[in-house]
């Protein structure tokens, strides 16, 4: 064992702030300048649509689902809809609907003005580990010993060994302090764009690895708070993981380069860059579902004359996959008059039924598609 330490070492994460020179700034501004325009027009657009709450609901069931995939999960988006009915001990199911109870827990926070602190990191991450696969005994508790990145069990193999345990306190003390500024520095100081420092904020957490297990998941949920916090954004409807996902070890190569892995100094300014890229594409994508759903809603209720059946078809928005009694939570309206609406609704070949006698179900495939796309 302790010839293994000696080849493989824990690395000396430097702690922030960091700093780069003018040429390389003005590159992430110009990046900076473009991902803001498209965050402003997702926020407008979001702003005055009818299908706003709907869609976020969708969107964070969505993102829960892909920042799990992230992690080798292979649980989907339909999937995770029909489990707003089963509510299945599947371990998978219990990650993402975990995911969803985290993120709501910080979101909530931070939008009635608590700051992201150490403290609220710990609460998310019990709730992320709830009847979780693995050990769960130190859910909300920095880690003790020594964990490590790779692709197998050993030691030896890392391909990233994070600071020791014992610098845990230093280190996320010293992240705490680089989100939320200096308790005497004027915000005019802040030298940052808030889309730079999330990155950096996402990249520093997952070196760190403060826990031993959900660092990933809880390092993606920081993203989305600190622009909640910063003002970016007013609402939880920008996610990341989807694009990230899609480039899952192009992802994970350039937070290696941050850590200097394969190379003589940290590769920040790549990362930022990747990182930038990634909101611009997903800022693009999510303007373009919005669309498509505020599109497919309005086709809809030009089809329909009764306002029973309009109401039924804005909560299946909300529940793409959906029995009577779900429509019944969120319209109000008698068993019998939405069984009435979703069978002229089934007519129009706008919805499909399964042949279930009992609690059947119903799918809005066209709204699936759009937000699995």
């Amino acid at each position: 064992m302790k010839e293994v330490l000696k080849l493989k070492k824990p690395y000396n994460l430097p702690l922030l702030p960091i700093t780069f020179d003018a040429e390389t700034e003005l590159a992430f501004y110009k990046k900076v300048v473009e991902a803001s325009a498209e965050l402003e027009k997702l926020k407008q657009k979001l702003r005055y649509s009818l299908v706003n709450e709907s869609f976020i609901q969708l969107l964070t069931l969505h993102e829960s689902v892909q920042s799990t995939r992230i992690e080798g999960t292979q649980v989907t988006f339909s999937e995770m809809l029909e489990d707003k009915i089963d509510q299945q001990e599947d371990w998978e199911k219990v990650e993402v609907r975990n995911y969803q109870s985290a993120l709501k827990l910080g979101v909530e926070a931070i939008q009635t003005g608590y700051p992201l602190t150490e403290r609220l990191i710990r609460e998310m991450h019990i709730e992320l580990m709830k009847d979780a696969r693995g050990s769960v005994s130190s859910s909300g508790e920095y880690r003790k010993i020594q964990n490590f990145i790779g692709p197998t069990k050993h030691i030896k193999d890392a391909s990233y060994i994070p600071p020791e345990p014992q610098l845990m306190g230093e280190y996320m003390a010293n992240l705490e302090r680089y989100i939320n500024g200096h308790p005497y520095q004027l915000p005019a100081e802040e030298s940052f764009h808030p889309l730079i420092k999330a990155a950096i904020i996402h990249a520093q957490f997952e070196s760190i690895h403060p826990f031993l297990d959900g660092n990933g998941r809880l390092g993606r949920i920081l993203i989305v708070l600190y622009l909640l916090q910063s003002n970016l954004i007013e609402t939880p409807f920008f996610f990341l993981s989807e694009e990230l996902e899609k480039e899952k070890f192009k992802y994970y190569a350039m937070l290696n380069g941050v850590r200097a892995i394969g190379r003589k100094e940290p590769d920040w300014e790549n990362w930022i860059l990747f990182f930038l890229d990634a909101t611009i594409r997903m800022a693009k994508h999510q303007y373009n579902k919005l669309d498509q759903a505020e599109q497919l809603y309005n086709e809809g209720l030009s089809k329909l004359q009764q306002p029973a059946t309009k109401k039924v078809w804005g909560a299946l928005f909300s529940n793409p996959i959906a029995t009577v009694q779900q429509i019944k939570e969120t319209t109000n309206l008698a068993p019998p008059t939405i069984r009435k609406s979703l069978g002229e609704l089934v007519k129009l070949n706008m919805i499909f039924g399964d042949d279930r006698r009992r609690n059947r179900r119903f799918y809005q495939y066209d709204l699936i598609r759009i937000m699995s796309d």
